[in-house]
């Protein structure tokens, strides 16, 4: 007689370790990820603590070490550097041998994948037989992805199970590009992990006062923050910088703070340098706690050209900071105009530095914008909801499987 381990065994790759149902074992996941920073790194890794373990057991296959503000709450392993050749396409070959390698070995229910190569890793090992169901994330409306990506997407566009893009904005670029079936693809907003209290508006300067002397911020400044890649042109920061010396001539007290990294800020800084604004400019690099920064913002703001859903929208809100974004991508689907901040149209720099001064001169609007983005975000974009809409899509292709 066989025992029910041996009876799995001895089942196909795909259907090896998901059967919760049929032997009491959690259903295994394994998502891919070209890295964990930025973003993207931060809602998978949030999600990733609230999968019930009796439940699913996940794991997280990634290209580069993690470089994320969020800990892990699964198991991480970092795929092995690439040594000798790795031009295009050879190096991309010998990832997809790597993945398909792993794959067979953990012979997962479902594979999860994020990111445009991990994308086609995953495709080809579902291609090839070794994964049973296959999930997609679409995390932007495929600003860096050019006629080659997309030839190959529609190409292998019969392959995964579910799409799930982070906003409606995001769904309709990939119905127009990827030519996938509307059945498989879903919308399922980014959330935020609730964990601080709702801030209540005061008169007095915002933040820790150590923090606001160390950044060389006195009591009547007000803050305009921005949370950015500044190596990616897509977050548009040359337009925040270009708005700056309309917003200084009006509210002289405002400061400008930048968080973020990038080989981009050598040239921003000699850019404030040359604008004669230096002194203005706050470049506080990428911070691991984050939260005492946002805390200092009287405004946050976004000038992207695109964007899925965007995190640092998200985090303003939580902290009771307004926003001024661009009417892009899934910005309006978290900014509601005239209530929790204001849209202005991309590259549009004196509709963008009016809004500012707007809301720098009324701080009794600020404070009412910033409760309600707190309550919104408590509401409706609460981490939990994202993560239990994961598992709920992984259960119905389960179900469906039978």
């Amino acid at each position: 007689m066989t025992t029910a381990d041996e009876e799995v065994a001895a089942r196909s790759p795909g259907d090896a370790r998901n059967g919760a149902d049929q032997i009491g074992r959690p259903s295994r996941v394994v998502v891919l990820a070209d890295e964990l920073g930025g973003g993207t790194g931060t809602i998978l890794l949030s999600v990733s603590k609230l999968w019930n373990p009796n439940e699913w057991e996940a794991s997280i296959l990634s290209q580069r070490e993690p470089r994320s503000r969020v800990v892990p709450g699964v198991p991480v392993e970092v795929l092995p550097a690439l040594r000798g050749l790795t031009m295009y396409p050879i190096a991309q070959l010998r990832r997809s041998r790597q993945v398909a390698a792993h794959v067979r070995r953990e012979r997962p229910a479902i594979v999860h994948s994020y990111f445009f190569w991990s994308i086609m890793y995953g495709r080809l090992s579902k291609a090839l037989g070794l994964v049973s169901k296959l999930v997609e994330n679409r995390e932007d409306q495929g600003f860096n992805w050019g006629r080659h990506e997309y030839a190959l997407l529609r190409m292998t566009s019969h392959l995964p199970d579910r799409v799930i893009c982070v906003s409606e904005a995001v769904r309709q670029t990939v119905l127009e590009r990827e030519r996938l079936a509307p059945s498989r693809v879903l919308v399922i907003h980014n959330g935020i992990e609730i964990t601080t209290a709702a801030r209540t508006p005061s008169a007095g300067p915002r933040g820790l006062p150590s923090l606001r002397r160390s950044l060389g911020l006195a009591d009547d400044h007000l803050v305009v923050g921005m949370v950015a890649n500044f190596d990616r042109a897509v977050k548009g920061v040359d337009y925040f910088f270009d708005a700056m010396p309309a917003v200084l001539a009006e509210v002289p007290a405002a400061r400008f703070l930048l968080l973020g990294r990038g080989n981009e800020e050598g040239r921003l800084r000699a850019r404030a340098a040359s604008m004669g604004i230096a002194d203005r400019v706050i470049f506080a690099g990428f911070q691991a706690e984050i939260d005492p920064y946002y805390d200092l913002m009287d405004l946050s703001v976004l000038t992207s050209l695109s964007e899925g859903l965007s995190m640092t929208v998200l985090e303003s809100m939580k902290h009771g900071v307004p926003v001024v974004a661009t009417r892009v991508g899934g910005n309006p689907e978290l900014v509601k105009e005239g209530v929790t901040g204001h849209l202005v149209p991309p590259r549009d720099v004196p509709a963008f530095a009016a809004r500012v001064v707007e809301l720098l001169r009324a701080p009794a609007l600020r404070a009412q914008m910033g409760r309600e983005g707190r309550r919104v975000v408590e509401n409706e974009f609460d981490v939990r909801r994202t993560a239990e809409r994961y598992t709920a899509t992984y259960r119905e292709l389960l179900e469906a499987r039978g």
